[in-house]
């Protein structure tokens, strides 16, 4: 069994799907549908079953909430940050998390999906998220933002 060795001097500031403040959230619980799980920090909705849910596809799906990270998921080794079929994922529902944005996004900026469920401030051929908003900025593409639920 191999041992770690070295360590970073300091946590990552953020890591997708933490929440990234404290103010009052909403975090429910939904049972994971497909065979291949959802990732944390990434945006889900309804499944086929009740309390059943999916990665966010479509403009036709009904968006549920954004996963939250986990630390006591058990995922496999070839994907360890993914909530198992069948699992329960954690949810928020209101509240702030930490998401990869797909462009440059402004503080203030609204919150829009694409068809593959990636998050965006570009209104075009995109879903918005009600009530939602960037609340902090990035530079490019690629890079970690916090969305502010409800």
């Amino acid at each position: 069994m191999a041992v770690q060795t070295s360590y970073n001097a300091t946590q990552a500031a953020a890591a997708e799907g933490a929440q990234a403040t404290m103010v009052p959230a909403t975090i429910i619980s939904r049972n994971v549908e497909p065979s291949a799980g959802i990732g944390f920090g990434k945006a889900v909705a309804q499944g086929t079953t009740d309390k059943g849910i999916v990665g966010f596809a479509t403009a036709t799906n009904k968006f549920v909430g954004i996963t939250l990270l986990d630390r006591s998921v058990a995922g496999t080794q070839a994907a360890p940050d993914v909530f198992p079929q069948r699992s329960s994922a954690r949810v928020m529902t209101k509240g702030d998390v930490w998401v990869t944005a797909a462009v440059a996004v402004a503080a203030g900026d609204p919150v829009y999906l694409t068809a593959t469920g990636t998050f965006t401030n570009v209104s075009t051929n995109n879903t918005a998220i009600d009530g939602a908003r960037f609340d902090t900025s990035t530079t490019g593409t690629g890079q970690l933002a916090v969305v502010r639920l409800g």
